[in-house]
């Protein structure tokens, strides 16, 4: 009976987040509720999430980047752009699509899009080289290059990946380390990036421009002085070296991001208000919740039987090649659809089950969901910064098929072929 029950309640937090009438964290946290009423998961281990070191290190890592946007890195890089002005063809793409690659690392897209968009707007709405047909391959390289390198939120990958299937497969040996996810997204920021960079004309020419208006209007902060700027810079460099250095520095990795977030607190750069507002956004009540349903799904044998069912539709000795398309093809097109946290959140654990009922690696399997979720381009509803996109550069998703088919069957392909480099699952 609680396996059923744990299925259910599975079921139940995937139809709603593909519903998403309510916050994913309202969904997650009923899920918690049920399971603690039902007696599957005892009361003081149903909101045990927010106490996961997952967590502790995701939400101080969130109030690091809202710091670093509060200096004038964002306004020295966008002055840059304007001296790039008079420059036309391949070189004012590039400048575009590296600039957007430098802020994915360190601020949330949804942010460097909006960003973004008013730099685009510099640009004419008639030729080639146009606000409307640069916006879409922007987003492009954003979803195939944000947070993929170690440092800022990218430094929390392999652990957010972890978290959600450790409940279900607990042998060390199958854990992901910081680097795996920036080795195995490489060849697809590659490949994708080239893909935009030299089939960006697949755009269809339209001389309506970009929609400013469908941006939302953020408060500028207060600026910041000179000492403060450097004070954060060098909070973050040293987070980051010591998340780098985890081999050495231990559960520093997880430590470091709250000890930097109480330095910027003691030295009044940041206020309480705003660290609490960072650290409690929707995704953080997200992962909490989804990792208590992670771990019931392996401790009532749930995880297991979803696993084998999905076992005996695959067949019988499913080649490791086919296996790791099928994960890739569902990750890219459930994500196109479905916001990238939820389809992370709800693929990952079953990818997990499917490979424990195999006695599989499960590496291979839950790297293509950890990354490929992030391939968001061909609907709106895919990622907060696919809906701003769509929404300045007023595109029909039909119209743009000619550019968003080839980018997500790139992404399925290299997705696949690097996980059966890395990880094959036998």
């Amino acid at each position: 009976m609680e396996m059923y029950i744990v299925l259910a309640v599975t079921i139940f937090m995937m139809a709603m987040f593909v519903w998403h009438k309510v916050p994913f964290g309202v969904t997650t946290m009923t899920c918690c509720i049920i399971l603690a009423a039902a007696g599957i998961t005892p009361l003081q281990n149903a909101f045990s999430g927010f106490g996961n070191k997952i967590v502790v290190l995701i939400a101080p890592m969130l109030a690091l980047s809202a710091a670093l946007t509060k200096t004038s890195l964002v306004a020295r890089i966008g002055a840059s752009m304007e001296r790039m002005k008079g420059k036309n063809g391949i070189a004012l793409i590039l400048m575009f699509y590296l600039v957007g690659i430098i802020f994915a690392q360190l601020i949330p897209s949804t942010a460097v899009i909006s960003i973004m968009v008013v730099f685009l707007m510099t640009l004419g709405n008639t030729g080639d080289v146009t606000a409307k047909r640069i916006l879409l391959p922007l987003l492009g390289v954003l979803c195939a290059w944000k947070f993929r390198f170690p440092i800022g939120m990218g430094a929390a990958t392999f652990a957010t990946i972890n978290g959600y299937y450790e409940g279900i497969i607990p042998d060390a040996q199958y854990a992901l380390k910081l680097l795996d996810p920036f080795f195995f997204a490489l060849p697809s920021m590659i490949v994708l990036g080239l893909y935009c960079v030299f089939f960006w004309k697949l755009m269809p020419k339209d001389e309506s421009g970009v929609d400013k208006d469908a941006l939302k209007e953020s408060k500028k902060a207060a600026p910041l002085s000179k000492g403060q700027e450097n004070f954060i810079y060098g909070v973050f460099a040293v987070v980051m070296l010591l998340m780098i250095l985890n081999k050495w520095t231990g559960n520093m990795l997880y430590l470091a991001p709250g000890a930097g977030v109480l330095a910027l607190l003691y030295a009044k750069i940041m206020k309480p208000e705003e660290v609490i507002r960072a650290m409690t956004v929707d995704m953080i009540w997200m992962i909490a919740g989804v990792l208590v349903v992670a771990d019931a799904l392996g401790s009532s044998g749930a995880g297991n039987a979803i696993g084998n069912l999905v076992l005996t539709i695959l067949g019988e000795n499913p080649s490791s090649m086919m296996v790791m398309f099928v994960f890739s093809a569902a990750t890219i097109i459930m994500t196109t659809f479905l916001s990238n946290t939820a389809t992370e959140a709800v693929l990952i654990p079953i990818a997990a089950s499917i490979c424990l009922a195999g006695n599989w690696d499960p590496r291979g399997a839950v790297l293509i969901v950890g990354i490929a979720n992030m391939f968001a381009l061909g609907f709106p509803s895919g990622s907060g910064e696919a809906a701003v996109a769509f929404a300045a550069g007023g595109y029909n998703p039909v119209r743009v098929l000619k550019f968003t088919v080839p980018y997500m069957l790139l992404a399925i392909i290299t997705c696949a072929l690097t996980a059966q480099f890395m990880y094959p699952l036998y």
